[in-house]
């Protein structure tokens, strides 16, 4: 089977990682498919995310591209396009029969070309169930809409709980691009809270947006916490389980205070390490720990957030075991048996029009 992927710009994001993480899939269970992966531009991510696929083997799963003007007169051969947020591909696919649209944005604003999909978009793939009731409630026309889960690669769940420490204090995690959607300043508004605990220290990852570095470095000093926090820029594909592994040898929590998700992957990678969250209470975290309270807050009560925070570190070892319990469901065999569903509807559906 081959399958055909169109997205916008290849960066080290959430989208770029769920592609990777479905190649390693199809893989580990001897799936016969085979994907292309085509970008409009490359964001400064596409060496990384090759380099991922020679690293890991998945030559014969994955490969990925630039577009160029000969894709589009042979998309019959692939068994599906898939358009990830990209609509300005559809007046170049508008003759084909094979074509999907996958939603993972979430950005309002980004979704609205949902609103006008051309009549052969046979229908939209989404990450949870969180988000087709999101898309359901904000549209009121769609083509069928399926659940094809995010799922986390093995080596997530592999990470051993070492005593390999670095640092004296334990980490505090933000990783995420730096941007308003994300909500950062409240990350950086509950680290502050921590300013004074001499056993916490901060680890953040991401990429700022519309903010230049020395503006960001100036918050963390304005907040006092500066001098404590570990901060990467950007990290590639295969640098985010070391990260990972960082947190957790340190017996850390990881901190997402977003305003809206399709997902929440860097949740999901942390939870399947063990690694305890705290989470704001949106549907898609919500989705993602189960509904339990323990692991979510009220967006801008960053004092109940805090106090969760300080029970987590004290009961680190019994909270780290219910997160891992929840995490099962971003295995690849879950994402395998949803995949299995998708493909059997399309079979059915395509007997029922044939006759």
């Amino acid at each position: 089977m081959d399958i055909l992927i169109i997205y916008q710009f290849c960066t080290l994001g959430g989208v770029e990682r769920v592609i990777l993480n479905r190649a390693k899939a199809f893989k580990k269970h001897a799936q016969d498919v085979h994907i292309s992966v085509c970008y409009l531009e490359d964001y400064g991510a596409l060496r990384s995310f090759r380099e991922y696929i020679r690293l890991n083997s998945l030559d014969e799963q994955i490969n990925a591209v630039l577009i160029d003007d000969k894709l589009f007169s042979n998309l019959e051969k692939y068994d599906f396009v898939f358009i990830i947020d990209t609509p300005q591909m559809f007046e170049h696919t508008q003759d084909a029969k094979n074509i999907f649209v996958e939603c993972h944005t979430p950005y309002i604003q980004n979704r609205q070309y949902l609103k006008d999909l051309p009549s052969n978009v046979r229908g939209i793939l989404v990450p949870s169930l969180a988000f087709k009731n999101i898309l359901l409630r904000e549209f009121s026309t769609l083509p069928p809409v399926f659940v094809l889960p995010n799922l986390v690669a093995e080596e997530f769940f592999s990470i051993p709980l070492e005593k390999n420490f670095i640092y004296p204090k334990r980490p505090l995690a933000y990783l995420a691009r730096l941007d308003e959607l994300k909500n950062y300043i409240e990350a950086l508004d509950i680290f502050e809270l921590f300013a004074q605990a001499e056993n916490v220290m901060f680890a953040i990852a991401g990429n700022p947006i519309n903010l230049s570095q020395r503006r960001f470095l100036t918050l963390l000093r304005e907040k006092g916490i500066l001098g404590k926090t570990f901060l990467r820029y950007g990290v590639g594909f295969n640098a985010v389980p070391d990260f990972i592994r960082l947190v957790k040898s340190h017996r850390g929590i990881f901190i997402s205070p977003s305003l809206g998700e399709s997902f929440g992957l860097s949740a999901a990678e942390f939870m399947s390490a063990g690694i305890p969250v705290m989470l704001s209470d949106i549907d898609a975290h919500r989705e993602l720990v189960n509904m339990d309270g323990q692991f979510l807050y009220k967006s801008h009560d960053i004092l109940s957030a805090k106090n969760k925070i300080v029970s987590m570190l004290e009961n680190w070892d019994s909270v780290s075991s219910i997160i891992t319990s929840y995490a099962q469901k971003f295995t690849a065999n879950s994402f395998i048996s949803s995949w299995q569903e998708f493909i059997n509807h399309q079979d059915v559906a395509s007997e029922i029009n044939t006759h």
